[in-house]
């Protein structure tokens, strides 16, 4: 063989071992087997495929993405919203709580080896942008009712059980881990410290954010009725509107009478551990009050006091927010 043709096998043979091609055909492989119910969602296989939508290796990720929103979605339509919140504690390595653990366990049965996450690090600041990105993915591949289920679900299960003192979760809203605990001891709490913080803080930027909002597209816009109905008959159309309407103030109802109390109630907690998490807080509180300034007061009619603070305290950090990049830009 010439020189030339030696290359060319040389460059094949690195492009068959590199990393992205393996992947890929893991990918390609995985979602076939899936397809044809050779083998099941087992251990944290979903949060496997969840991470590659974010791998590096943009062919990877679109891979990865255009399979589980597309063929592996049409098969198990709930595939997405029933691990939201799972995956919120998986990509955040909070592996101590139940939340983590029942989906670790997902398919377990005698004798049959379930996937983990072992190789995979999404966790920590450093993972934020890739975690913020997937929880975009599913998101923005969910129907208006999913939405419904995935907000009620972050607010009792992520929300409201950081406020139970045996819950995990709140180990997060306390002050920061005692230098003074032994080496080992204080290592462990540090790392279920930050496992919690971070899916506290994961949640609140989920919960704030326009991709979780009823109406919303994938591309935020909430005036998307036209488009969204122009190829459905007048009769459909009409009942799509109405079944959003109704979805809407469904999500407002359980937002301004579930949501708002659990929030202020943590925001008590938050203030008097003096927790960094306050700051996402307050964030998502004054998105709801400027949206449903009305409902809130209305709500809080009955407490004038903690309306007063309430309404003092975002107007406080709204101007605290305004004069920050002031401030760093005349240090520059």
């Amino acid at each position: 063989a010439s020189q030339h043709d030696q290359q060319s096998i040389s460059n094949e043979e690195k492009d068959i071992a590199s990393p992205s091609t393996i992947q890929k055909h893991a990918i390609i492989m995985l979602s076939s087997l899936l397809l044809q119910d050779y083998i099941k969602w087992r251990g944290l296989l979903f949060y496997r495929f969840l991470a590659a939508t974010v791998d590096e290796d943009e062919t990877v990720s679109q891979l990865a993405e255009n399979t589980l929103c597309g063929p592996l979605l049409s098969k198990q339509p709930d595939l997405l919203s029933s691990n939201f919140v799972e995956a919120i504690f998986v990509l955040n390595s909070c592996s101590v709580h139940p939340i983590y653990r029942a989906a670790a366990a997902t398919g377990e049965c005698d004798n049959i080896d379930i996937a983990g996450f072992d190789g995979i690090h999404l966790f920590g600041t450093k993972g934020r942008k890739k975690r913020l990105r997937a929880y975009y993915v599913m998101l923005s591949n969910m129907k208006d009712e999913e939405k419904v289920g995935i907000v009620a679900r972050l607010a009792k299960e992520v929300l409201g059980s950081a406020l139970e003192v045996t819950s995990g979760l709140s180990l997060a809203c306390r002050s920061a881990v005692s230098t003074n605990a032994q080496k080992d001891v204080r290592s462990i709490n540090v790392q279920k410290y930050e496992s919690a913080t971070n899916v506290l803080s994961d949640t609140f930027a989920v919960l704030t954010s326009p991709w979780c909002r009823v109406g919303r597209t994938s591309t935020g816009d909430e005036n998307q009725d036209d488009n969204d109905h122009a190829g459905l008959s007048a009769t459909t159309a009409q009942l799509a509107v109405v079944k959003g309407r109704l979805l809407s103030k469904i999500s407002r109802k359980h937002l301004i009478e579930t949501i708002v109390p659990i929030l202020c109630n943590l925001k008590t907690v938050l203030e008097s551990n003096r927790s960094a998490l306050l700051k996402d807080l307050m964030i998502y509180l004054v998105e709801i009050f400027r949206r449903y300034k009305g409902e809130v007061k209305e709500l809080l009619a009955t407490d004038p006091s903690l309306l007063s603070e309430l309404e003092f305290d975002m107007r406080q950090f709204e101007k605290k927010q305004k004069e920050t990049p002031g401030k760093k830009k005349s240090k520059g």
